[in-house]
């Protein structure tokens, strides 16, 4: 899956939950996500990509949407290479 793909998806999945319009330097709380929000987006992106995403939602919540779509694309990269796709603490 290139970027581009990875960008297009994620996008589709953060926008279904976001209350304000986003890119790639808003913060997901900017983008109106709250808690249970980002973890249900979490989830999700898992689900599509099949990947692990970091255990610590609270943190992610920080993450700007560039932050998390670099993080899917080097998730999904990893996985591409067959490394183990183990939970990082970003």
């Amino acid at each position: 899956m290139t970027s581009v793909n990875v960008d297009q998806e994620l996008k589709a999945i953060v926008a279904k939950k976001a209350k304000q319009d986003f890119g790639a330097a808003t913060t997901l709380s900017e983008a109106g996500l709250d808690s249970l929000d980002v973890i249900e987006i979490a989830f999700d992106i898992e689900d599509k990509f099949q990947i692990q995403l970091p255990q610590t939602q609270h943190e992610m919540i920080t993450f700007t949407y560039g932050d998390l779509c670099r993080l899917v694309e080097e998730k999904v990269a990893a996985k591409a290479d067959g490394a183990p796709s183990a939970p990082v603490n970003a």
